[in-house]
């Protein structure tokens, strides 16, 4: 069965899906014309608007006028108004118009309808500059230290427009959720398996080894990866994208680290290897020299971690997220042209 909304499909529409229908072998008679009564029974806003006009300005002329209409597309207006409504609404008076009975009970209905519609365009006006003005982003705590305030930075000193940004630093799981849930317009943050989330490139970061300041390898680095196994190690969080990847890594060259801690950031991570509580293996952040740690990138460590910008393809983002985004990808763009 099809349905139309007769109001809101054209006759080229109409006339093309039954067209369709005929050709597979379904019966249609009669329903053209049906349609045609549905659309013609409909009152328009334009309708409305043009009555509002002649009613307040009570001439048939001045009211087209007003609207930039011809005065027969008024007259016509409002006298298939007066037939879809059966009344009349307009008697004439000297050379002007005035409303019957019936008009003027009408112009009340019309005023208020009028009246919500613009009600409506202004919070929808207000509702788009906030939408088009506000910027939500969420981003994983390995960039929250450098790059991303970086990129705000320069994107709000590039721009002449003034925003209003909220950001989250999260996990990579929680900015899928949040942008399943339209929470947020965009995220930075690890390779995502969902469908439904386009993903690009924009960052990498170097991954490299982390040990206590003094630690024997801080003097010599370890010169193959198996000297890592048994080792006290602190590892990422085992539901972390990093702890797969790292995790891969050392399945691949058959060695098992001695894990004793699991923490949820890089930062965290550090914090506890200044400890002296064991090394790790994380992705190279911009404070790392903020810990007493030793950072070391030998020979055999080559992995990077990349970070996607991510949106929901189903979801829309506003003015303004939309051009952060696009500098974000500019940017790096740039910087893989430096290199």
């Amino acid at each position: 069965m099809v349905f139309w909304r007769a109001n809101h499909v054209s006759s080229r529409q109409v006339k093309y899906t039954i067209d369709k229908g005929k050709s597979k072998g379904y019966n249609f008679d009669g329903i053209i014309d049906k349609i045609n009564e549905w659309r013609r029974g409909a009152v328009t806003f334009e309708q409305l608007r043009y009555f509002h006009a002649a009613a307040t300005l009570q001439h048939i002329s001045r009211a087209a006028e007003q609207e930039r209409i011809s005065q027969s597309s008024m007259s016509i207006s409002i006298k298939k108004l007066e037939e879809e409504l059966g009344v009349l609404l307009f008697q004439p008076k000297g050379r002007g118009i005035i409303l019957t009975p019936a008009g003027d009970e009408f112009w009340n209905y019309a005023r208020e309808l009028l009246g919500r519609a613009e009600a409506a365009k202004a919070c929808m006006a207000e509702w788009g500059n906030r939408v088009n003005r506000e910027i939500r982003v969420a981003y994983t705590a390995s960039v929250a230290g450098g790059y991303i305030p970086r990129q705000f930075g320069e994107f709000l000193a590039d721009t002449k427009e003034k925003y209003l940004i909220y950001s989250d630093e999260m996990p990579s799981s929680q900015i899928a959720a949040g942008l399943r849930e339209n929470r947020f317009d965009f995220g930075i943050c690890s390779e995502l398996e969902e469908e439904a989330l386009v993903q690009i490139p924009v960052y990498t970061q170097p991954l490299v080894l982390i040990v206590p300041s003094g630690h024997l390898w801080s003097e010599r680095e370890p010169e193959e990866i198996q000297a890592l196994s048994g080792v006290p190690y602190i590892s990422y969080r085992n539901d972390y994208p990093m702890y797969r990847q790292i995790t891969e890594l050392l399945e691949r060259e058959g060695v098992t680290p001695g894990i004793c801690h699991f923490a949820y950031s890089e930062d965290a991570i550090a914090r506890l290897v200044e400890q002296g509580l064991g090394v790790s293996i994380i992705a190279q952040i911009d404070n790392l020299d903020c810990f007493q740690v030793a950072v070391l990138r030998p020979p055999w460590l080559t992995t990077c971690r990349t970070l996607y910008l991510t949106y929901h393809k189903a979801h829309y983002q506003g003015r303004g997220a939309r051009k952060m985004m696009r500098f974000f990808l500019e940017q790096d763009t740039k910087e893989k042209g430096k290199s």
